[in-house]
């Protein structure tokens, strides 16, 4: 075995490729968070990132209101009337009932309508005896039930929204009950990306011998369509080292991030990383993990660059890894700890040593215990194992066989890598 193969991405153990949290750390290093910003209408925030903090101009409620139909009373009144007391209005929702309540006196009030200055408690409608303008109700009662305070909710100058916060549905709820029909995020990162290979061609033509459909770029870009980003599909290119620096430079000028896939192993029309050399620079190449080892990652001007694998798996799980935390970084997110969870696998598992490997799984629980299994075939081609599965196993460097009913470590698909 000459030094050439020895060191290619066809041995499991590979002692220059680089671990993947080494790998993680060094891209992140690299990336530069985004400064530019813009100001949008909040019905088009939905996903954006949050430019910096949001404080509450307000208070939430900012009246005192009824938290359901009923009657509004003064508990003062009670022990001198003895639990019977007279209607004298009703304050509806949007209209309010401006008088203080008197001795013997309650106010009918629907749920979210304004309660008298004096009110302390309202007392549900289905607890109440009425007869004529005259009800009563059990003693069964305490100081401040069913209504809603001022600024219950949110207090004026509380801080409602944190810088780096991507908004979700309930925050553009907040920020409309605020009064806001504006928010800053941050601009969006261009990504731009492209396939390589001369086997591609496009979804809408015959195939011929030898060829298949262009199925990469479909992948990227329902990955990246989940994040806030500016997408720019630069199509595919041939495995021609001219053509791929040519693109390379022309995807630098316009975009933030670079994203290719294929032609980054050892091969003879790979000319991924060659291409890099000569239009930027290359950081690492290889990571110890499994799929998706052949992993080029560098620069092209201020552009950072991935070149992930050729197998749609492989590309799919190196993007989840390396590409999303990259995203991230760059949009200065907040973001959580990934949750990892245990389960019991329901069969054997083996891999050699020297890398990390994700194996697609299905993870389900049955009487309280989470159980997981294999979704068949692990090929780094193989897209029906990724439609199945519902997480990754992840086996660490050092594993070598798993037996049916041990635990292993599960990385749902719902939650951040």
């Amino acid at each position: 075995m000459n030094k050439n193969t020895k060191n290619s991405c066809i041995n499991d153990f590979d002692p220059s490729a680089l671990d993947e949290i080494t790998a993680v750390s060094r891209i992140l290093k690299s990336i530069t968070t985004m400064k530019d910003t813009e100001t949008i209408n909040i019905k088009d925030a939905l996903g954006r990132i949050v430019s910096k903090n949001i404080k509450s101009s307000i208070n939430i409620p900012s009246f005192r209101n009824s938290a359901m139909d009923g009657y509004a009373i003064n508990i003062k009144n009670l022990k001198q009337n003895k639990y019977v007391l007279n209607e004298q209005g009703i304050s509806l929702a949007g209209q309010p009932y401006y008088k203080k309540l008197k001795n013997k006196e309650t106010v009918k009030v629907m749920t979210g309508a304004v309660i008298p200055d004096n009110a302390d408690a309202i007392i549900m409608k289905e607890m109440v005896d009425k007869k004529g303008n005259i009800i009563s109700f059990p003693d069964c009662i305490q100081k401040d039930q069913n209504i809603r305070n001022i600024g219950e909710d949110i207090k004026k100058g509380d801080k409602v929204l944190t810088k780096g916060r991507q908004i979700n549905y309930v925050d553009l709820a907040i920020l409309s009950s605020l009064g806001m029909s504006k928010i800053d995020v941050l601009k969006k990162p261009i990504v731009s990306f492209f396939s390589t290979g001369d086997e591609l061609i496009s979804v809408n033509k015959k195939l011929k011998k030898g060829q298949i459909y262009d199925s990469n770029r479909y992948l990227l870009f329902g990955l990246l369509s989940e994040l806030p980003v500016e997408i720019k599909d630069m199509g595919v290119a041939r495995d021609n080292e001219r053509i791929l620096i040519k693109k390379l430079k022309e995807c630098s000028g316009l975009s933030d991030i670079i994203i290719t896939t294929g032609g980054v192993s050892v091969g003879d029309a790979d000319y991924i990383k060659s291409a890099l050399k000569k239009a930027g620079k290359v950081n690492f190449w290889k990571i110890a993990i499994k799929p998706g080892r052949p992993l080029a990652f560098g620069k092209i001007k201020n552009a950072s660059f991935f070149g992930l694998p050729g197998n749609p798996v492989s590309a799919a799980v190196t993007f989840q890894i390396f590409i999303i935390p990259a995203i991230k970084k760059m949009l200065n997110m907040l973001t959580s700890s990934k949750l990892a969870v245990n389960a019991i696998v329901k069969s054997t598992l083996s891999k050699k040593k020297g890398r990390v490997e994700y194996k697609r799984g299905l993870l389900e629980q049955k009487n309280g215990i989470n159980i997981v299994n294999t979704t068949g075939l692990q090929g780094s081609n193989i897209l029906s194992s990724l439609s199945k599965a519902n997480c990754y196993i992840r086996l660490d460097s050092k594993t070598e066989k798993i037996k049916k009913g041990d635990t292993v470590e599960v990385l749902p698909f719902n939650i951040d890598l």
